[in-house]
């Protein structure tokens, strides 16, 4: 699809995440999000810094090389508006502020440094539009590679954001650093993760379902889904199957072999270790794997920003 056949303005948005850099293109059409164009390279941003909080010099030229890729597909397409948002990795970094005006050139946009709060609106804003109409209280999970957000909201609105520093990349170099998965080891990394969310103040509030908007979610889910597990659910019992399946499997690369939604996910075992001890914590009994997050959200966030200028230069709808 060419961009001079879509009639809807075309936007885009660039996520510089803790783990891998990820683009989408795409339109509003009868109220639905079209995306036309994804793309998404591994940069291991988080998993490169170092005791004193510095991005690595390799790290850095690897993204700088990604988001030059990016720029071509943004090139080609003209979008009408494009978000670029970077999130925990870059927040952490202590030389983030020599790194992000590069990568801004190196895109051609400017970047915004984002926090938690702001992510995890634009998570609920994707979430919201792609489940549509729904009144019942809804919490959101994003279980990214540097922090956790979880957004308690009804309908279109937003209760409550908590963002909490734990990611799948360091829960993962911190306890399966050689790769070998062990009880021992998932022990500790899901009590960690647990007294991680013991104070979350949301927990004492109910919703009806929860929602895991995120690639670890998505992930676990297909390989659940192959256990014998209904589509797209995670429950804590088949949490607990794929924690006695890694430990079968004893050691990262297996996984890997074994299930191929482990391929696109890196840091997979830090991930299950943290939503066992999130769904043990806050007592969720399930998540649904929802195909949202914080781009779809930003995408909707331009085309609804875009419609409402429209709307003050035109109130009567005439164009």
């Amino acid at each position: 699809m060419q961009a001079s056949t879509i009639e809807s303005p075309i936007y885009a948005a660039v996520e510089l995440g803790s783990d891998s850099f990820r683009l989408h293109v795409g339109h509003v059409e009868d109220g639905a999000l079209r995306l036309v164009a994804t793309m998404a390279e591994p940069v291991r941003l988080a998993a490169t810094l170092d005791e004193d909080g510095m991005l690595c010099t390799s790290a850095m030229r690897r993204a700088l090389a990604c988001l030059e890729g990016f720029r071509g597909v943004l090139d080609a397409w003209h979008p009408q508006a494009v978000r670029v948002v970077a999130t925990s990795a870059l927040r952490m970094a202590r030389n983030a502020a020599l790194f992000l005006p590069a990568a801004g050139k190196a895109l051609g946009r400017p970047v915004e440094l984002i926090a938690g709060d702001e992510v995890g609106r634009l998570v609920y804003l994707g979430v919201a539009t792609t489940l549509g109409e729904q009144d019942a209280a809804r919490l959101v999970v994003d279980v990214g590679s540097g922090a956790t957000e979880l957004v308690l909201g009804q309908g279109a609105a937003i209760r409550r954001i908590e963002t909490f520093a734990i990611g799948a990349v360091r829960q993962s170099l911190t306890f399966f650093a050689d790769g070998r998965l062990d009880s021992a080891a998932f022990d500790a990394a899901v009590r960690s993760s647990r007294s991680r969310f013991a104070e979350a103040r949301l927990g004492a509030q109910r919703w009806e379902r929860a929602y895991g908007a995120c690639g670890a979610v998505r992930a676990l889910a297909e390989i659940a889904q192959s256990r014998g597990e209904p589509q797209g659910v995670l429950s804590r019992s088949g949490l607990e199957r794929l924690r006695a399946d890694f430990i079968e499997l004893g050691h990262v690369a297996r996984v890997r072999l074994a299930h191929a939604p482990a391929e696109r996910v890196s840091h997979l075992p830090g991930g299950l270790a943290i939503l066992i001890g999130l769904m043990e914590e806050l007592d969720i009994a399930e998540l649904v794997a929802v195909q949202a997050g914080l781009r779809v959200g930003a995408l909707w966030d331009l085309h609804l920003r875009a419609a409402a200028m429209n709307s003050l230069t035109h109130p009567l709808g005439v164009a």
